[in-house]
């Protein structure tokens, strides 16, 4: 945070919130474009390359997403209309979400915004990055606008957002009305064109399982066993702490099958048929590059060795290995961009699948997933208007919000993956069924 910058821009007030503001216009400079939304009442300057995202269910405030595609789609902010709130229950908001995150001990600032309106500012929160809230009243309406940045506060970005964003009176709830309510849309099923494909998938791989685990019954053990004790730190980064590479006793698996046709058909000729993947094929992140290399943040989803496996909508997913379901639901407040997401955890480590199309039914809080013939879910892209993809990373030790999110921990590399049909020849020859060398862009079949 630049404290000069800050008394410029958002002037601390000791006196009620007001909603008595001037009609200061924006003015759009070259490279930037104006966004009306006349849903939500809200008009934003933002940069020309920038995209927005509209919130696809209906959660209990309404409102989009604002990403910077030159940083790889990273969140920027979500602007919302707290349809449900009055301006008399604000500090009631804002209480509520202190207490909500109190273990991390967040920041109140009493603000004034640059066009006069009061508002009220929560900054160090978890998220996918760090995470603050921001409320504001503009008559009898209360707006909760969400704000990523790279470090804990409010910098220069985050408050030159603000600083270019005007409340109206909203002229449409049209679309907000049709929207099915979020908790109303976690489970679904695929569509009857892929549904039998997806099942067939789902049997196979348990057929191919059953067949590895009888010729190599350690297998069976190790896809079962619970995890609890750390591994040994190894690489570049252990002297920090942070991050390690798995144990060669935690049983990991690729998360995609046969199901996923993301790259058929298509002029990947050489992959041309069913089952492929890649390391962030699509463009994304992958182990330890790219937006996924947050690590050592206590209030931080760690996700340095996160990946993102291309696969097409309603593409089977897994998780990385059998557990008791921690989480199965929409991504809130810091973890929005996560979409509807999987948590998995067994022992001290937790598997985080997430931009699902649907939940299956029955992966719901305390139920047990065998990662090797159960499906958590179908891949997709909801949390942004990213490529359909599955974003997976596997964690140690993190810490949950009181809802039940995990953050902090640290990230963890695998030292090999289980393919079951793996047939590139260096994988072959090294430990069969298993993936252990890892790069960019290197294609990998189930």
């Amino acid at each position: 945070m630049t404290s000069n910058r800050l008394h410029t821009l958002l002037f601390t007030a000791a006196m009620s919130l007001s909603s008595c503001v001037a009609n200061v216009e924006i003015e759009v400079r070259p490279g930037e474009k104006q966004v009306d939304n006349d849903e939500v009442g809200v008009t934003v300057v933002v940069p020309e390359s920038y995209r927005i995202a509209d919130d696809p269910v209906l959660f209990d405030t309404h409102g989009f997403t604002i990403l910077a595609e030159e940083n790889d789609d990273a969140a920027v902010a979500r602007v919302a209309l707290a349809y449900k709130a009055r301006p008399e229950q604000l500090e009631e908001l804002v209480a509520a979400k202190l207490e909500q995150y109190k273990d991390v001990q967040p920041t109140r600032l009493d603000v004034t915004l640059s066009d006069g309106r009061r508002a009220v500012a929560i900054t160090g929160l978890p998220g996918t990055q760090p995470y603050s809230v921001v409320y504001t009243l503009d008559g009898d309406r209360v707006y909760e606008i969400g704000l990523w940045s790279n470090e804990a506060g409010l910098g220069d970005a985050q408050l030159d957002l603000l600083s270019r964003m005007r409340f109206r009176k909203p002229t449409s709830a049209a679309r907000r009305a049709a929207l099915p309510l979020a908790q109303d849309a976690l489970y679904g099923e695929p569509p009857a064109d892929v549904a039998p494909a997806g099942a067939a998938a789902v049997a196979e791989r348990a057929r191919l399982f059953e067949l590895a685990a009888t010729a190599e019954p350690a297998l069976r053990e190790a896809a079962r066993a619970e995890h609890f004790d750390p591994p040994t730190p190894s690489g570049a980064l252990a002297a920090n702490g942070c991050g390690f590479t798995a144990p060669s006793d935690l049983y990991w698996q690729l998360q995609w099958d046969k199901s996923n046709t993301f790259y058929s058909g298509s002029w990947y000729s050489l992959r041309d048929q069913p089952g492929w993947s890649a390391m962030s094929g699509n463009g994304g992140s992958w182990w330890g590059t790219n937006y996924h290399v947050g690590l050592c943040y206590a209030n931080y989803a760690n996700q340095y060795y996160a990946n993102d496996w291309p696969t097409q909508r309603w593409g089977n997913a897994y998780a990385a290995f059998s557990g008791t379901v921690e989480w199965a639901g929409w991504g809130t407040d810091g973890f929005a961009t996560l979409g509807r997401y999987v948590v998995v955890r067994n022992g001290s480590y937790r598997s985080l699948t997430a931009h699902l199309t649907a939940i299956r039914a029955g992966v719901a809080w305390g139920a047990h997933v065998d990662a090797y013939s159960e499906i958590i879910g179908w891949a997709g892209s909801t949390g942004g208007p990213w490529a359909p993809h599955l974003h997976a990373r596997v964690s140690w030790g993190e810490s949950l919000t009181a809802n039940g999110q995990p953050y902090g921990g640290q990230a963890v590399r695998p030292n090999a993956l289980r393919c079951f049909e793996c047939n590139d020849p260096d994988v072959a020859a090294a430990r069969g069924g298993y993936y252990t060398q890892f790069w960019h862009g290197r294609w990998m079949k189930y």
